[in-house]
């Protein structure tokens, strides 16, 4: 038997109940992995409350998880005891997800994982940078690029910071927490700016990723280079449109980026430049599986950087 945290439907973070499960039993198309922990997401909080109108209760969610496989088939391309990773792709959405002991993850959604660190370290990596590198990718700036940060001190904004240095970029950053400011230099950005919904600066920037989303869009967009490129990938500022916007608002170029299906390609340069370099985010806060209301509770209320882990499993 195993531990699944359930949402048998969408309320505040009292509304999980702990469920023992049968374990999972591998097929030809899915196998079973064995997670240790897994980060918490944003997005996860909007399911919680029942803004994902797609996703059908009860249900075990939760988008991103890292383990071992516990459980496969011949012919997988996976063995027993491997570690990897699965993130998107409809897992704790469509299918039960990471807030569980164990969990039957499609072939296609495992990904090797070939770093050796500590499990909670691990959980940091898939959705956070996979999204900022995918983000990056569409900017496709050449080494030495100044690249702004709209949001950064978001996870997805530090994985970003941390990618672009190590991609040989120049970087500014930004936060609306001046009490963050020095953080992000210590993380190493170039230059930090106090957003107070606008942004004083004379720089137009080669590259900008947008973390807050439509709220600042326009605001960056004053700030983009006639040749340069700006990426929309968050939402942090809790609006999705722009109203009356016109194409001609923008000096170079605007794209997006979802991490809704996951290439495969991308999240493997994605991981070796985390393992060449020795990228790691950091860890705000981890809790245990069975604690998962206090861990939602922090992600509403902590201000600490970093990202909020949680243990599934022991060694």
């Amino acid at each position: 038997m195993m531990l699944a945290m359930v949402l048998n439907h969408p309320g505040d973070e009292h509304s999980f109940h702990a469920e023992e499960r049968a374990m999972p039993l591998s097929t030809s198309t899915h196998s079973v992995l064995k997670i240790m922990a897994f980060g918490l997401n944003y997005a996860e909080l909007l399911t919680r409350n029942g803004e994902s109108p797609d996703v059908r209760f009860p249900r075990v969610i939760g988008i991103e998880a890292v383990g071992t496989v516990y459980d496969t088939k011949a012919g997988s391309g996976f063995r027993v005891g491997q570690t990897v990773m699965t993130l998107m792709g409809g897992l704790g959405r469509e299918f039960d997800g990471s807030y569980e002991e164990y969990a039957l993850i499609p072939n296609h959604q495992l990904y090797p994982l070939p770093i050796k660190d500590s499990w909670t370290q691990l959980a940091t990596i898939p959705e956070s940078f996979y999204t900022a590198y995918g983000s990056l990718n569409r900017l496709r700036l050449s080494t030495g690029a100044h690249l702004l940060i709209r949001g950064g001190t978001s996870n997805a904004g530090i994985a970003a910071l941390l990618l672009a240095k190590a991609m040989g970029y120049t970087v500014s950053t930004t936060s609306r927490d001046s009490g963050k400011l020095q953080t992000l230099q210590d993380l190493g950005a170039d230059e930090t700016l106090l957003d107070q919904g606008s942004l004083d600066t004379t720089i137009s920037f080669d590259g900008i990723l947008e973390l807050v989303g439509t709220t600042t869009l326009r605001d960056s967009l004053q700030q983009l280079a006639t040749t340069g490129t700006a990426v929309v990938t968050g939402g942090l500022g809790g609006a999705w449109s722009l109203p009356d916007f016109s194409p001609f608002e923008v000096p170079g170029y605007l794209t997006n980026f979802q991490s809704t299906n996951v290439d495969a390609q991308l999240l493997s340069q994605a991981i070796a430049l985390i393992k060449n370099h020795h990228l790691q985010l950091p860890i705000a806060q981890t809790f245990e599986l069975a604690n998962i209301a206090q861990a939602h509770q922090a992600m509403i209320n902590s201000h600490k950087i970093g990202k909020i882990v949680v243990i599934a499993n022991h060694e």
